[in-house]
């Protein structure tokens, strides 16, 4: 019987090892059904945007399946606007405040009394003479916190340090979306001015080529200049295409950012322009320690340290408390007797009491000694976090500065180089159709104005960037103005 036993043991051990193993295989598989599931919906959902998209351009602004398809102008305040609402980053960042709102609700209810009920029903089978069959309890606690080694006070700074991060924190998302958003929209600006300069190159040397042509056919020219000049014109017109591929790019990138629908359609209303500013160093460097939200939340970090050291401090000091309590038990030393003729009574018993209550853990083995240890070097790492991302802020904004006025001074010597290369373009296209200069002085002077407008514009685009660069370093961008607007 016993290996016959053992036998039957194994095999239902092995069948539910089985069916263990092959219900968590269909769990899973369960699982990524209902995730694709999901997925198809949302490519669905999608391709109705796309169709409603194609269909409704007329729209200003369409809302379908959760996702904003707008179209119209857009000035680069306005795209801000739209990603303080959509973006995904603001979003989160505004749904941690719940987090803030709940660390200070907490926090306050180490001040508030705390009130707790318990019961009991127990039921005896004893069969003896004076056995209690059943009994009943029923209690109510109310404790009032009066001193809780000053963790109160403790708790309620630490919330509102806690609300006041979480709060910078948000700032400081949304300074960053905002620096991406104004950059990406400088990028497509930008890449709208090198598709201009592309076409109009392309233009100039179609141009060239039907000149180089006529010549050809008035047999003043060679089959190798018409040749050569057809090669330019495919070349930039493969610079042409790529410059235009970067702008829908940029444009793709710009939407992303904004928390949009891809098939949105807007146009850009601001202009890619030089405008010199003035700014002051050392004001620069002062309103960074002052506005940058890194530094405030290295200070909270700090403030909550300095509490956290304060709290392990409590775990050796008194606890006071005043406290109420209210008992009632069924049926106690009252239970049904029966002497004959006497039979004891059923009642309830009750009590209450109320007083003050003091705890006191004066020892626990050191073990809080350890935690304020523990805290007070916590306090100190944030201290040198701190000073660490000072020295990062003020590198940030001295390299802003420098890349400001490298840049002014940059877009100041390209200002007279377009205007040359634009008339030694047209001397050499007035030389060529006259035979004093060659078809090759004409293409050298083609692709030096081409150089000459894509490296100015590059040049204003980076100037424009700069000052944005030093917003974001001293921490004003969009809040404050930059400088001051040189008029010279």
């Amino acid at each position: 019987m016993a290996p016959s036993t053992k036998k039957i043991r194994t095999i239902v051990i092995g069948l539910l090892f089985s069916l263990f193993v092959f219900s968590g295989c269909v769990r899973q598989e369960e699982i990524s059904r209902d995730f694709q599931s999901n997925r198809r919906a949302s490519h669905e959902k999608l391709s109705r945007t796309v169709a409603v998209a194609k269909g409704g351009g007329n729209a200003e602004r369409l809302v379908i399946n959760e996702l904003e398809i707008i179209s119209g102008d857009l000035d680069i305040d306005a795209c801000v606007e739209l990603a303080f609402v959509h973006n995904k980053e603001i979003q989160t960042s505004k749904i941690h405040l719940q987090e803030a709102i709940g660390q200070t609700v907490e926090a306050r209810s180490t001040a508030l009394p705390q009130a707790s009920f318990n019961g009991s029903a127990i039921r005896n089978d004893d069969d003896s003479l004076f056995g209690q069959k059943e009994s009943y309890q029923l209690g109510l606690l109310v404790r009032q916190p009066l001193y809780l080694g000053g963790l109160i006070g403790t708790a309620l700074d630490a919330a509102a340090v806690f609300s006041y991060q979480t709060q910078q924190e948000l700032r400081k998302t949304c300074q960053k979306v905002q620096l991406t958003v104004r950059k990406e929209y400088l990028a497509i600006l930008l890449a709208k001015e090198l598709v201009d300069v592309a076409r109009q190159a392309k233009a100039n040397a179609q141009e060239l080529l039907t000149d180089t042509q006529k010549k050809y056919r008035l047999g003043v020219g060679t089959k190798f200049e018409v040749l050569r000049a057809q090669v330019r014109v495919k070349d930039f017109d493969a610079r042409l295409i790529r410059f235009q591929n970067g702008y829908k790019l940029a444009k793709n990138r710009l939407l992303n950012t904004l928390g949009v629908s891809q098939m949105s359609h807007v146009s850009l209303t601001d202009a890619l322009t030089f405008g010199p500013i003035t700014v002051d160093s050392d004001m620069c460097l002062l309103r960074a320690m002052e506005k940058r939200p890194e530094l405030l939340i290295g200070e909270s970090y700090i403030r909550l340290a300095k509490d956290n050291v304060l709290s392990e401090q409590a775990g050796n000091r008194p606890n006071v408390f005043l406290q109420g309590q209210y008992t009632r038990s069924y049926p106690g030393l009252g239970s049904t007797v029966d002497f004959g003729d006497i039979k004891g009574e059923r009642k309830w018993d009750r009590s209450m009491n109320a007083g003050i209550v003091v705890e006191w853990a004066f020892f626990d083995g050191l073990a809080t000694r350890g935690r304020v240890i523990k805290a007070k070097a916590i306090l100190d790492q944030q201290k040198v976090a701190l000073r660490k991302q000072e020295q990062q802020v003020q590198l940030e904004v001295t390299q802003s500065l420098l890349n400001l006025e490298s840049n002014q001074r940059f877009v100041a010597s390209q200002d007279g180089r377009v205007e040359d290369a634009t008339e030694a373009l047209r001397l050499a296209k007035v030389g060529f159709r006259e035979g004093t200069t060659t078809s090759l002085d004409v293409i050298s002077a083609e692709l030096a104005l081409a150089e000459a407008q894509s490296d100015y514009y590059q040049a204003v685009h980076n100037y424009m960037g700069d000052q944005l660069d030093l917003s974001a370093s001293i921490g004003i961008i969009g809040e404050e103005p930059l400088g001051i607007n040189n008029t010279q």
